[in-house]
């Protein structure tokens, strides 16, 4: 399939234009025979590009500074050429405040690092610790980043590139309940202990995603391997649905990571 039937089937002009970069990358590594690294991608896109494109006469790899990175680089390397992960052009920050202050969040660190200029494909995952965060950039932002950035929002922070930085593991918690359905509000709420009416105002305020791509409707229904993000809350995994009870509820087994 050629680029142009490729990026006919994608109508968001923002996602073409992310997707024409990429395949320009593509066509670099297979002419010039040497790697070649696109921005970020989400994980919704990433998942979305790799199926349009489907066989390419290169090796594809992906990776966004740590194994389980959502939001990725796309590597395109020669058959020839070694995949090193270690050679994509990523960096992480870390980015470190006083314990006295108040607790930062994900968006405070996004913002800040976005007002230095940045688009949001040159920053990967941020990940929130006690006390401080590491952003993982493209080297030459990260470095831009770590030169530039002093405040988060009016809070004082030090920041440092990492030569590596690999976060802890999330631990899942698996739970079994029974919804009255497979509504999205009915399954958020009940794996977040939630009232369906609050969880409701929370899809329509686009704070929930089905498998990374936002989803604004509280009926919207889900399925089993769905991935659940509620933005605030955490997320949810769809392990199995393991049929209905007696009373006609739908017993689910979900593994949850807040």
């Amino acid at each position: 399939m050629s680029d142009k039937d490729i990026l006919s089937r994608v109508t968001d002009a923002d996602e073409k234009m992310m997707y024409a970069r990429a395949l320009d990358k593509m066509t670099a590594a297979q002419r010039k025979n040497i790697p070649a690294y696109t921005a970020f991608f989400d994980p919704f896109k990433l998942k979305r590009f790799c199926e349009l494109i489907g066989y390419a006469d290169v090796r594809i790899v992906t990776y966004g500074g740590f194994d389980a990175a959502e939001r990725r680089m796309i590597g395109f390397f020669p058959e020839y050429c070694e995949a090193e992960l270690s050679d994509f052009p990523i960096k992480p920050v870390e980015i470190k405040y006083s314990r006295f202050s108040r607790t930062l969040t994900h968006r405070d660190f996004l913002g800040s690092v976005l007002g230095l200029g940045l688009t949001r494909e040159k920053v990967g995952d941020i990940v929130v610790e006690d006390g401080f965060a590491v952003v993982y950039a493209e080297s030459a932002v990260a470095e831009h980043i770590a030169a530039n950035l002093e405040y988060v929002g009016h809070t004082k922070v030090n920041t440092k590139l990492l030569e590596s930085y690999c976060p802890p593991e999330k631990e899942a918690a698996e739970k079994t309940m029974t919804v009255a359905s497979l509504r999205l509000d009915a399954v958020l709420g009940g794996c977040f202990n939630l009232s369906r009416t609050k969880t409701a105002e929370l899809i329509k305020g686009e704070k929930a995603y089905i498998n990374w791509l936002g989803e604004s409707s509280p009926s919207k229904q889900v399925t089993e391997g769905d991935i659940l993000t509620l933005r605030g809350c955490g997320r949810a995994v769809i392990k199995r649905i393991n049929g209905k009870t007696k009373k006609d509820r739908v017993l689910i087994t979900v593994e949850i990571y807040k």
